[in-house]
């Protein structure tokens, strides 16, 4: 049962809730469709939605930042792979891939900084075309077409633990594909001495790397570089600049005019990333208002989702709905919780030493750990969605609490009396 603030209470503490955390499935109705607002998963569940319902992609994209998070992105190929399995019937959906007006060097592999290059006659001219990268027989680097056929490198696998050369020559999607069902991807490079491994292992043979251009961005903003496109895909025909995954095609994708209306792919569990950056006392008001609170941070699990959320961040850190009482001298979650959870960074929360008005937070670098910082700082924070009692109702924003609490007419002195009532020891220095 969600409660307001004023209403706040901290019950016994160390109840393992994990048994009580939805499976979060997506639920489809009888009629093949899935219902305006409905089937939310829970933290520690897939964060992909399938909605069945035919929108353009601007109306997709929409929805599901109103419903959801965003439309979804895909950072590598396992998530891929789950994707495909949530598929029950549909021929294709959107995903928040689209073009953008920059080109962007991008590494194959996902989530792999551009920290080094070795670009032959230094960095090339810029052109607003796709384009690969190889490495010449002097382990200098040269812009290339990507259909031009090659030997490669691919990173190594559980089998071979060092590089792996190909000599049969591929195109570089091709190539791309062969590291790929080798359980490994097309090399990257971040320094001098693994640019003169690959060109030692190359013995002086033009080789692809893992390095490409392209202009396609992410609807949520992630950099990932993880793409899926069909044979000969993206062809870049004119008003093709949406991407949709064709299931029927092994999931693979396509660049399709963004008008066709069509399913599409949501994605965002009970977690809401605000770039904004605001007080704590007025990131509570916004969650209250748009969402339901601040993020409680109660296992493990939902620890790992709050930490790979807050490294898309803008800000060094990020608010958490936890607050710190000088008057009682203890922490507390703003909203009632059966956890003792903690991560606290060396120094701080129940150890630590701390002055009135001072509330949570998480890094968002390093080892991701909570922190007590002045309310009055201003910081990107993190909002939790509704479940209803089986996990998968989403209510509209204004239901979900008193009038009164979404007018945000509390105190800290309420939230404090009320948290002490039944404060877990747990949280005390």
């Amino acid at each position: 049962m969600l409660v307001g603030l004023l209403e706040a209470e901290l019950l016994p503490c160390c109840e393992d809730m994990t048994s009580k955390i939805p499976n979060g499935e997506d639920k489809f109705s009888s009629e093949g469709y899935q219902s305006e607002g409905l089937c939310l998963s829970a933290l520690g569940s897939s964060d992909f939605h399938i909605i069945n319902i035919a929108k353009n992609y601007a109306e997709a994209k929409n929805y599901c930042r109103q419903m959801y998070t965003d439309l979804a992105s895909v950072h590598n190929s396992i998530e891929m792979n789950h994707l495909i399995t949530l598929v029950p019937s549909i021929d294709r959906a959107w995903i928040g891939l689209e073009t953008g007006k920059v080109w962007i060097w991008h590494w194959s592999l996902p989530d792999e900084n551009l920290d080094f290059f070795r670009w032959k006659d230094g960095p090339p001219q810029i052109k607003n075309d796709d384009a690969c990268a190889f490495m010449d027989k002097d382990g200098e680097w040269i812009v290339s077409d990507c259909g031009t056929k090659r030997s490669f490198v691919c990173h190594g696998n559980e089998v071979a633990s060092g590089l792996i050369i190909v000599t049969e020559t591929k195109s570089w999607r091709d190539a791309q594909n062969h590291c790929r069902g080798l359980s490994s991807d097309l090399i990257s490079i971040h320094s001098a001495e693994e640019n003169e491994a690959v060109h030692d292992l190359s013995e002086s043979e033009n080789v692809w790397i893992g390095l490409f251009k392209d202009s396609w961005k992410w609807s949520d903003g992630s950099m990932s570089s993880f793409r899926y496109w069909l044979p000969a895909q993206p062809n870049y025909l004119q008003g093709q600049n949406c991407t949709a995954v064709i299931f029927k095609n092994q999931g693979k994708w396509n660049d399709l005019k963004c008008a066709r209306k069509r399913s599409f792919v949501c994605q965002g569990g009970n977690l809401i990333l605000v770039r904004k950056n605001m007080t704590w006392i007025e990131a509570m008001g916004y969650c209250r208002d748009h969402h339901i609170d601040l993020i409680h941070i109660t296992t493990k699990d939902i620890q790992g989702k709050v930490a790979d959320m807050a490294k898309k961040a803008t800000s060094p850190h990020v608010w958490l709905g936890l607050r710190f009482t000088c008057k009682f001298n203890f922490w507390f979650w703003t909203n009632s919780t059966t956890s003792c959870y903690q991560n606290w960074a060396p120094g701080q929360g129940p150890t630590g030493r701390h002055d009135c008005g001072v509330t949570g937070a998480i890094d968002t670098t390093g080892r991701q750990q909570w922190v007590g910082l002045p309310e009055t700082e201003q910081l990107n924070f993190i909002c939790s969605h509704a479940l209803n009692e089986s996990g998968t109702t989403r209510v509209s924003p204004r239901s979900r609490l008193p009038a009164a609490l979404s007018d945000l007419t509390f105190t800290s002195g309420h939230m404090e009396d009320s948290a002490h009532r039944r404060s877990p020891s747990c949280l005390h220095p």
